[in-house]
């Protein structure tokens, strides 16, 4: 029965909705959500905020965090033994795929049951994979949050349930939802529509069917999370892509399906009055260094994009070049990262970018030694003993020669006076 109800859900994501018609889409969007945040994810620039650092819940949403960890730590062909934390009321409950203690599950099945069908006792399950006990785990997901530069976001479980602490803000998740989006493996898995999973127990859900209506109706929605509790009301990270161009958005706390043509009015309005200009190509020499008194010039390998509202001045950005050696390098690789640039609007952070070295130089030669410069001193010593030797032999041997040629002409001298 819970497998025939998955299947019709599917059915009615795919056909009971439509996209809706936008009277004007030059004004800034009136979302309905608590907070909202909208990102162009070439250039990191903010196209639109509200509330943008309000603490709020982000429900499922947190699994995005959850799967990115499991991504980046995980190995998707293991096999995971689910264990007695399945029998938690207090940490497992709501949206499930009912794991029972000692079911086997691979890695990558239980992400699609996390991203798709936003099983909590699937995410609860990655948790323990990943972190060894679900504590360690949420230690990793405000460490890695920190990373980010979602400072003011707080994680307490991996699922998104209600606790009190468990919180973020409109912008931190969309920084969160960025750099996941940015990993090639987590895109596909979002924007991924059903996926059957192996289970080795009978009437059990199977089919993952993917909850984000966007993705089902808008060609251009390509991922992320849906998410909805109580307390924080419905919840959605949606990513959309269109002429070469990629948007994130966030809505939190938004009181009901509105939160699906809110998403929409956002990327039509990132689409239609933002545009993105290449500031520095990739090739660009952005900086140099000297390596043995050659230099070398710094690289970027990928563009570094501007976004600009039309009809309005491009922004400035700035740029700030760092190394990652504390000591001078002796040598370098082509296309080794030996520094990075800092992409900055003002003093925010958009972007961070390798520099590489745009040529190799090998170690410097040492200088060539002439014969007795590269004898060791031991090896010297013992052929000047053994010299010695031969010298005190030959001496010897000329003394007795000496010797006896004298004795000879004494004789030779005694016998001619006898004669």
């Amino acid at each position: 029965m819970k497998f025939i109800t998955t299947v019709l859900l599917a059915l009615y994501l795919l056909f009971s909705v439509s996209p809706p018609a936008y009277a004007d889409n030059t004004a800034p969007p009136d979302i309905r959500g608590e907070g909202g945040y909208l990102i162009d994810v070439q250039s990191g620039q903010t196209l639109f905020q509200k509330n943008p650092d309000e603490l709020l819940a982000p429900a499922s949403t947190t699994k995005i965090m959850t799967a990115l960890l499991a991504i980046e730590n995980g190995h998707f062909d293991d096999t995971v033994t689910i264990s007695s934390t399945m029998l938690n009321s207090k940490l497992v409950y709501g949206t499930q795929i009912y794991l029972e203690p000692g079911e086997k599950l691979t890695v990558r099945d239980l992400l699609y049951a996390t991203l798709l069908n936003s099983a909590n006792d699937a995410a609860v399950a990655l948790a323990e994979y990943v972190g060894k006990d679900v504590d360690s785990f949420v230690d990793l997901m405000n460490q890695r949050a920190q990373e980010i530069g979602a400072t003011k976001t707080h994680f307490v479980n991996p699922s998104g349930l209600t606790e009190k602490e468990h919180l973020t803000t409109p912008h931190d998740l969309a920084l969160i939802a960025r750099v996941a989006y940015q990993n090639p493996t987590f895109a596909q898995f979002v924007r991924t529509k059903t996926q059957a999973i192996s289970r080795s127990k009978d009437d059990v859900p199977v089919l993952m069917v993917n909850e984000n209506k966007l993705l089902w109706r808008d060609s251009t929605v390509d991922g992320i999370k849906t998410g909805y509790t109580s307390e924080a009301q419905n919840c959605l990270v949606a990513s959309a892509t269109k002429d070469g161009r990629q948007l994130i958005g966030v809505i939190l706390k938004s009181p009901g399906k509105e939160i699906y043509t809110d998403m929409q009015a956002m990327f039509d309005y990132g689409f239609t009055q933002y545009k993105n200009n290449v500031v520095k190509p990739a090739g660009s020499v952005l900086s140099s260094i000297t390596v043995n008194n050659e230099p070398v010039d710094l690289t970027i390998d990928s563009p570094i994009y501007v976004t600009q509202k039309l009809n309005e001045d491009q922004p400035l950005l700035n740029l700030r070049v760092t190394s990652l050696n504390t000591e001078p390098l002796t040598s370098v690789e082509k296309g080794q990262a030996v520094a990075q640039v800092e992409v900055l609007e003002g003093e925010k952070h958009l972007n961070t970018l390798p520099l590489i070295a745009s040529k190799t130089v090998l170690p410097k030669a040492e200088e060539p030694k002439g014969f007795f410069a590269s004898l060791s001193l031991p090896w010297m010593a013992g052929t000047l003993l053994v010299i010695l030797g031969f010298a005190a032999v030959i001496d010897k041997q000329r003394n007795r020669a000496r010797y006896l040629r004298r004795r000879a002409r004494r004789l030779r001298r005694e016998n001619s006076k006898k004669l």
